[in-house]
């Protein structure tokens, strides 16, 4: 049986899971995507979240796979590096785990390649709560690439991409890039400042983590109210508010609760947003921890 049909189950799950059932209540608009990571931009790529399954696996294996497409491709191969020579076969943006996934890989094959990173390296993940057990699903899948997750933990997982990638020389060039457009036979990237970067092909690799939802409440642009859990220990003995029903929400309440503070915990609907195996009995073993299902903010 083929890789394909073997995790297609899974993956029609995921994607039924956290896109379909999206908490606005309706699916999610994602760029369409070619099965390779190919666009309706010729020479454009999109990998990671953006092509609609956020998981760790999944996101280092579309990198990679979307890289080796590229190098496949006859018209990549006609490119004249010595009649262009600024002209870099790679631009990839962002550096998270597709990203440096897909750096990795292109280093493999000896292409002329930048990655770019508007913050830091694996910043979603650097910015998830202390201790945040990682679930890399599906279990069994080895991602296409050099880089693996084996780690089950946030801060033992940053340390084990780290060595992989910055450790071993991938470095992104720290810049924020403004757009991607045609430019005659190649991709033109307009970096902040009015640096621009000409590639043959450029792979987008930005997740989806960049924007917070807001509730549209009085009052929530105040100090004490937070899109992002740092360190659970900061609530200890203290009344803390978590807003939402989803994954996240129920982490960073049992993570507070666990930490010595007391939680109410907040959703508009009447059950949660389909939770993760084993999140719901972990909230139900925190007494420090009050649902409020069915409850809108004010």
């Amino acid at each position: 049986m083929s890789l394909t049909t073997t995790l297609w189950a899974p993956i029609a799950r995921y994607t039924l899971w956290l896109h379909t059932r999206w908490p606005a209540g309706t699916v999610e608009k994602l760029p369409v995507i070619g099965a390779d990571g190919s666009t309706g931009v010729p020479g454009l790529y999109v990998v990671g979240d953006l092509t609609g399954i956020p998981l760790l696996k999944f996101s280092a294996d579309t990198g990679a796979r979307a890289v080796q497409t590229i190098a496949g491709d006859p018209s990549f191969l006609k490119r004249d590096r010595r009649a262009e020579p600024a002209v870099r076969d790679l631009v990839i943006v962002g550096a998270g785990v597709s990203g440096m996934t897909a750096a990795l890989e292109a280093r493999q094959l000896s292409l002329d390649f930048v990655i770019v990173e508007a913050s830091e390296p694996f910043s979603t993940i650097v910015n998830f709560p202390r201790r945040k057990p990682i679930f890399t699903y599906p279990t069994h899948m080895v991602p296409a690439g050099e880089l693996q997750l084996t780690a089950k933990m946030k801060e033992p997982l940053v340390e084990e991409l780290q060595r992989q990638t910055t450790g071993a020389g991938i470095v992104p060039k720290a810049a924020r890039v403004e757009r991607v457009r045609r430019k005659g036979a190649v991709l033109e990237v307009a970096l902040g400042g009015g640096e621009t970067l000409l590639a043959h092909r450029v792979i987008v690799a930005i997740g989806r983590s960049g924007n917070f939802r807001r509730l549209g409440v009085p009052g929530e642009g105040q100090d004490k109210v937070s899109n992002r859990l740092h360190d659970p220990k900061d609530f200890a003995e203290k009344d803390v508010l978590v807003v939402g029903g989803g994954d996240s929400a129920l982490e960073t309440a049992v993570a507070i609760a666990e930490a010595g503070g007391r939680v109410t915990l907040s959703y508009r609907n009447p059950e949660f947003s389909r939770p993760k195996p084993g999140i719901v009995e972990a909230i139900g073993k925190q007494k420090s921890l009050r649902h409020a299902l069915g409850s809108t903010v004010k």
